[in-house]
């Protein structure tokens, strides 16, 4: 047997091979290529025709942003501030309950400036929080938490309620925090505010006739890493107008591309 005419084969062979396989590769790098160019036009097209309209101004590389674990505080009864306290109390060791020695006026009708104003100056690092609502059948306001310039959405864990007499004066409050916050070291990449408009659409919570009003970049808590530490996911923020004039607020996963939806205690785990 000619050994080195059978190398020679064994090696043209396998170069044919290879190069049909890459040509294979191109052709359907090409065509999903394609695909993705085809799809974000089909969707706007979609979108159109459902009259659902949102900002031409938004970002289309919103860039990169870190995972942030935080731990929850415990609290001491000495951690609220001393003036005007009627009394205090820690309850499981994370909530901090305090109640006011004679009701204290909130100022200009209870606005967004004066709530955080009143806040920053009454409660336990006070300007770490920013108004969330104001539910005026339950004479309660609730704040949450900022993490690194951004809003931690709906976690019991990193909030304040504020609660009124119905002459519409604070008389107590309820805090929790997170403490010790450390960004990882590795930042991920953020899907755009337009993937996350499209990824309610096509999960069927964008009603016809609506308008998106804005995408704002928040966190949300992602997982339990112990009793005491979470580990917190940048989220988006959509927020929509409804054809009836009300609003809805929806929530996306920033890196991953999934909806959130804060239904089961952030204590039992990851979405």
């Amino acid at each position: 047997m000619d050994w080195s005419r059978t190398k020679s084969i064994f090696i043209i062979v396998f170069s044919i091979l290879n190069i049909f396989l890459y040509s294979l590769y191109l052709e359907r790098y090409t065509e999903a290529e394609n695909y993705s160019k085809l799809s974000e036009p089909a969707v706007d097209a979609r979108l159109e025709i459902d009259n659902i309209t949102y900002p031409d101004n938004l970002e289309a590389d919103p860039g990169e942003e870190p995972y942030i674990s935080g731990t929850r505080k415990t609290f001491a009864t000495e951690d609220a501030p001393s003036e005007n306290i009627r009394a205090a109390a820690v309850e499981e060791d994370y909530l901090l309950n305090v109640a006011f020695s004679e009701p204290v006026s909130i100022g200009d009708n209870k606005s967004k400036e004066s709530l955080e104003a009143f806040i920053a100056g009454n409660v336990y690092e006070g300007d770490e929080y920013v108004l969330w609502e104001v539910n005026e059948e339950e004479n309660t306001a609730i704040f949450y938490q900022v993490i690194e310039g951004k809003t931690l959405y709906h976690s019991d864990s990193g909030k304040v309620t504020l609660f009124f007499n119905d002459e519409g004066k604070a008389v107590r409050y309820e805090q929790t925090i997170f403490t010790d916050l450390v960004p990882n070291a590795q930042s991920k990449d953020l899907i755009s505010p337009k993937r996350a408009i499209e990824t309610l659409y096509q999960n069927g919570l964008l009603q016809q006739n609506s308008e998106v009003l804005s995408v704002d970049l928040g966190y949300s808590v992602y997982v339990a890493v112990s009793d005491e530490t979470r580990m917190f996911l940048p989220t988006w923020r959509v927020i929509v107008e409804l054809e009836d004039g009300s609003t809805a607020d929806y929530f996306v996963n920033a890196v991953k591309d999934g909806i959130i939806e804060f239904k089961a205690p952030e204590e039992e785990g990851s979405e």
